[in-house]
């Protein structure tokens, strides 16, 4: 069984996600809000882009200089 505290600390959690989420979503101009929430989301996707492609790099990286050593 779930105690009080729980409970509590579950939904100030849930409060806390949700109020991040719909965060930008402050003014009246719809047109603000989809720009604020185009930005946030596009920040994402580079910060996810860019990661995978150093990651990428780093594996290529090491399977080259190994090609190198090999080769040498």
């Amino acid at each position: 069984m779930i105690d009080r505290a729980s409970i509590i600390t579950l939904r100030h959690s849930l409060h806390s996600a949700l109020k991040e989420f719909f965060d930008p979503l402050r003014t009246n101009d719809s047109r603000a809000d989809f720009f604020a929430v185009y930005h946030k989301e596009s920040g994402e996707f580079d910060r996810d882009y860019v990661k995978k492609y150093d990651e990428n790099l780093s594996t290529s990286l090491i399977f080259v200089s190994r090609l190198v050593f090999i080769l040498v």
